[in-house]
């Protein structure tokens, strides 16, 4: 058996596998027969080639973005800051408190955040607008949002430092303190309310209050595109602000004093009413005015006392109808606890027993029959008789007393309840006098009360001064924005990293293979030259040179020069097909590519010119027989060709046709396109076609339709020596 020294060695294909794609027919085994697994790690250049390729992508983005924020930056107003500084010290603390108004929170924090909200508080804002006159100024609100183009490249080119353009209008500064209209009187019409909303948003939008820390210093800056007006806002709120604080402060002493005195005159005539009504009372009921009622007291004593009696009185009731029921229901009249606690009966039971001991005695001595004997057992008899009697007048005893127990808790209910009537005729007054005393000591704590309040107030007014002070008075402002050189910064570096950032996105989006590492990871397959693309000016002219000469077509007009990157390109792509594989340079090389239009054709004519100018035999054959383009590039006709062969219409020599330029190079075209090319293709006769061409010609080259869209290649791999796959970078 010979040895197998194709570009790949051959394998006898399994059934069916000669539909199968060419990149699994053509996929490099390893020494195992798994697939090649190597994947060189991505390297710093791999990324620094993403984004030099979009560089002009990236470019155009920063210069865009970057140029529209500056105009943008420049059109925009400059930005000035007025601050004044007040001093907010808290007041002395005070204990005084209403219910309309508390005098004075100390050092509490909610007393600074008050005071921080009271600044940026919409009154305060109407109170600054209406003050200033701010309505009737354009400069306000009017013309300093829009900048023309000759001042913005005015600040362009002086960073920002042209003042804005700016319209004076006489008095507009005009501090209208006793003609603004009066927020409290409601003299404003609803159109007026309307429109100075509007003012008090941009004035509250402009104003920034912030508290200096670990200070009782407040900030109050204001912006404005106006460094005058801006200095006048801030001094004229922190005014206002002051004056709102003492007009509260004075309005809550006033408000105090006229309600503490309206209460002390209704508490005071209260108290003559309370007096007059107690004087009244007493006298209609002949209270005397210097006796303290102790009858009052016995009375009650004695109501007291006769409750307790008559509850120990139905408790004993209860206890004798417990014990009397008891006895009732019992057959043994001894079990009775009163029967065996009766004295008397404890008694007879002693005198019982000691003539029974007595009889013992006897009996030790003489029969029941003797006298002594009979004497004790007629005293036994009798005691025993005595026994029961009293048992019995005992048990009807406890009868006895339990009616004279109800008889008893009967009258001490009656006496309860009289005594009760008593006392509580008795007691009306005292509970009537009680409660007129006791409201008269209450209404006097209350008067005296306020009344010391009222004196604190007044001396806590006359005490009151100022806590709120101007600091700092504005000074002229500063140019504090709009931030331009920082915002154009950021645009760059934003505008940089979004255009990076889209270049790696069309790099990840773009899954063609761009570089003979994308075709190493991807395909697996050994890369055999790289043939640089013509610029748009070189395909132009080479265009217009086939179209002058239809015999110098494009792709032949690339080996015309013979010193030309492509030209060389080729030469590299000649020697590495003959150094391919061991012992002896390939014979049979289909030449295919993935997709239509990837110069599969023209790789095809320049690699069989190439061979030919090493002076081998060498032929070209058109298997394309989907769109053959051989015969064109060669101005040849397409008659005949490997379709009429392979049909059987005609013999193998009728079908070779020569290039003028170089003899050892026949060319046979595709001939007449099939409806079934690839049953051609696959069939018997292309088998023996190739075998007997091998053995006229040192090379052939085939032409193959793109390997993706049909299976011709496929078909044909199977029966050549190489498979070389053409790829378009940035296309495949």
């Amino acid at each position: 058996m010979s040895q197998d020294n194709r570009l790949m060695p051959f394998t006898p294909p399994a059934a069916g596998s000669i539909d199968r794609p060419l990149r699994d027919l053509t996929q490099p085994q390893t020494a195992t027969g798994g697939t090649y697994l190597g994947i060189e790690p991505t390297h710093l250049r791999d990324y620094l080639s993403v984004v030099w390729k979009r560089k002009w992508l990236i470019f155009s983005l920063i210069v865009v973005v970057t140029t529209l924020v500056a105009i943008q930056m420049y059109r925009l107003p400059s930005i000035y800051e007025a601050r004044t500084t007040i001093q907010i010290e808290p007041k002395a603390r005070s204990l005084i408190k209403t219910k309309e108004v508390v005098i004075n929170q100390g050092s509490d924090p909610a007393y600074w955040n008050t005071q921080l909200e009271l600044l940026r508080s919409p009154r305060l804002a109407r109170q600054v607008v209406l003050r200033l006159d701010l309505m009737n100024n354009p400069v306000f609100l009017g013309g300093e949002s829009r900048t023309g183009l000759l001042t913005t490249a005015r600040r362009v080119f002086s960073r920002g430092q042209v003042p804005a353009e700016t319209t004076d209008v006489e008095g507009g500064l005009t501090v209208a303190r006793d003609e603004a209209p009066s927020l409290e009187q409601g003299r404003m019409t609803p159109e007026q309310l309307a429109r100075i909303e509007s003012y008090e948003n941009a004035f509250l939008a402009n104003l920034d209050v912030e508290p200096v820390q670990k200070t009782n210093l407040v900030g109050i800056a204001f912006q404005h595109p106006n460094p005058e007006l801006a200095q006048k806002i801030a001094d004229t709120t922190a005014l206002v602000f002051i004056d709102n604080d003492r007009s509260r402060e004075t309005l809550g002493m006033d408000t105090t004093k006229t309600k503490q005195g309206e209460q002390l005159y209704e508490l005071q005539s209260e108290i003559a009413v309370l007096e007059q009504q107690r004087l009244d009372y007493m006298k209609r009921n002949g209270i005397p005015l210097d006796k303290d009622m102790k009858g009052l007291n016995e009375t009650a004593d004695r109501l007291a006392l006769t409750s307790n009696e008559a509850l120990t009185a139905e408790n004993e009731v209860k206890k004798l109808q417990a014990s009397y029921d008891a006895a009732r229901n019992t057959t043994d009249i001894f079990s009775i606890p009163e029967v065996q606690e009766n004295k008397q009966i404890q008694t007879i039971r002693d005198r019982m027993s000691e003539l029974q001991e007595r009889r013992a005695a006897l009996m030790v001595q003489y029969t029941e029959r003797h006298p002594e004997v009979i004497k004790v057992d007629r005293q036994l008899q009798r005691q025993e008789e005595a026994l029961d009697k009293r048992a019995v007048e005992t048990k009807n005893g406890m009868g006895a007393r339990l009616n004279a127990a109800k008889q008893r808790a009967g009258e001490l209910s009656r006496q309860y309840a009289t005594e009760r009537g008593a006392a509580t005729a008795l007691s009306q007054k005292e509970i009537t006098l009680n409660t007129i005393n006791q409201k008269l000591v209450q209404t006097r704590e209350l008067f005296n009360t306020l009344y010391q309040r009222k004196v604190e107030t007044e001396m806590a007014g006359n005490a009151s001064t100022d806590n709120i002070l101007i600091q700092t008075a504005a000074r002229t402002p500063e140019l504090v924005g709009p931030p331009r050189i920082r915002n154009i910064i950021i645009a760059f570096l934003l505008s940089l990293g979004a255009g990076i950032g889209l270049a790696f996105l069309l790099d990840y989006l773009d899954d063609t293979l761009k570089s003979i590492e994308d075709v190493d990871r991807h395909v697996h397959l050994p890369t055999l030259a790289l043939i640089p693309a013509q610029r748009s000016e070189r395909r132009l002219s080479l265009s217009r040179a086939a179209a002058h000469d239809p015999a110098e077509t494009t792709a032949l007009a690339l080996i015309e020069e013979a010193r030309s990157p492509v030209a060389e390109a080729y030469r590299h792509l000649r020697t590495s097909l003959l150094l391919s594989s061991a012992g002896q340079p390939p014979k049979t090389i289909l030449v295919t590519s993935s997709q239509p239009s990837e110069g599969k054709t023209t790789t095809a004519v320049n690699t069989a010119v190439m061979l030919a100018q090493t002076g081998a035999d060498v032929l070209l054959l058109d298997c394309d027989l989907r769109r053959p383009r051989v015969h064109a590039h060669f101005n040849l006709p397409n008659a005949r060709g490997v379709t009429n062969y392979l049909s059987g219409d005609t013999d193998l020599d009728g079908l070779m046709q020569t290039y003028d330029k170089l003899p050892n190079l026949k060319v046979i075209t595709s001939g007449p396109v099939p409806p079934n090319s690839a049953e051609l293709l696959g069939s018997e006769e292309m088998r023996r076609l190739l075998q007997q061409l091998s053995d006229e010609f040192t090379h052939i080259i085939i032409d193959s339709p793109p390997a993706i869209s049909f299976t011709d290649a496929s078909i044909l791999s199977t029966m050549v020596d190489g498979v070389m796959l053409v790829v378009h970078g940035g296309r495949s």
